[in-house]
């Protein structure tokens, strides 16, 4: 009798316990503040024929497979070559042009992809947007989440009715910072400006071609625009708690304002991408002539 009532007893005990803990802190899954401009390889593969599907790759990569129906477009195609220095973003007039020898109309959804966890992509994505055209997505993981999902690739090249392509309305500038405004941005304590380049551009030990000199702008933060995807796996975009971490941990949490900059503007358009449509955060914008810009400044 005694035995049992102690087994009893500690029984009793152990409910008791286990009805006073506290209980387990639950974690938050953050999701992404938003995905219309995000399409996955599968939502993409049932539906081809509701989008205009351009590819941002080399003729030559174009050529080897791309998905079905998609137009071929290279950066010598989206630069206005006006300038000194490669690599600034072309004008409205130039946009319309390429646009309307692509058959695009501004009613189209165009979804972008390239096979570089959608770098390139996202600086034609950032050009649209400035420019006016809404309905654009880039695709999650690129051509390597094409192809992962069994995606059929083709090497017969589409060629589009030509249109008569017309913006309407103004430039989004809350999205461009020009040479003027980042020079404001490293004086005001409100605002961060963001190196998206790797360790070696950044440090000065990398000169690439078409910057005057190696380096960066001095008092700029860095991380790379690679680490918010996966960059050696899916190519896809890190999870929205990861990305939300990491550029917290850089003091990039959306209470302040954002200049990202790069060697001539995509990689930083790649982050913009991931810190206006991915985490929601607003007052970001994009340094079109990034260093390529800056070091031929400083060396005049």
């Amino acid at each position: 009798m005694n035995s049992k009532i102690s087994l009893f007893g500690l029984v009793a005990i152990f409910l008791i316990a286990s009805c006073n803990r506290s209980p387990e802190p639950k974690v938050e899954m953050v999701e992404y503040a938003s995905t219309k401009c995000l399409i996955e390889a599968e939502q993409l593969s049932g539906s081809l024929s509701d989008y205009t599907l351009i590819d941002l790759r080399k003729p030559e990569e174009f050529q080897t497979g791309h998905i079905p129906n998609a137009l071929n477009v290279w950066r010598n195609q989206i630069t206005d070559t006006s300038f000194a220095y490669g690599g600034m973003m072309p004008t409205k007039p130039q946009v319309e042009s390429l646009l309307s020898k692509l058959g695009i109309l501004p009613i189209d959804t165009i979804v972008i992809y390239d096979d570089k966890a959608e770098c390139d992509a996202a600086r034609l994505w950032w050009i649209l947007k400035f420019y006016g055209h809404n309905h654009i997505k880039l695709l999650n993981g690129g051509l390597t989440a094409w192809r992962s999902s069994d995606g059929v690739l083709s090497t017969v090249s589409s060629l589009n009715e030509s249109t008569e392509y017309h913006f309407t309305g103004s430039p989004d500038t809350t999205i461009l910072s020009l040479i003027g405004d980042v020079e404001l941005a490293l004086v005001d304590p409100e605002v961060m400006v963001l190196d998206t380049r790797g360790d070696s551009e950044h440090s000065g030990s990398e000169h690439k071609k078409g910057a005057a000199r190696a380096g960066r702008i001095d008092g700029t933060l860095n991380l790379d625009w690679a680490m918010s995807v996966d960059y050696n796996g899916t190519k896809k975009f890190l999870p929205a708690q990861e990305l939300k971490e990491m550029y917290a941990s850089i003091g990039i949490d959306g209470t302040k304002a954002v200049v990202t900059y790069c060697h001539s503007g995509v990689r930083s358009a790649h982050t913009l991408f991931v810190l206006t449509e991915l985490l929601g955060y607003r007052n970001i914008r994009n340094y079109d002539g990034s260093w390529t810009e800056w070091s031929h400044r400083k060396a005049n």
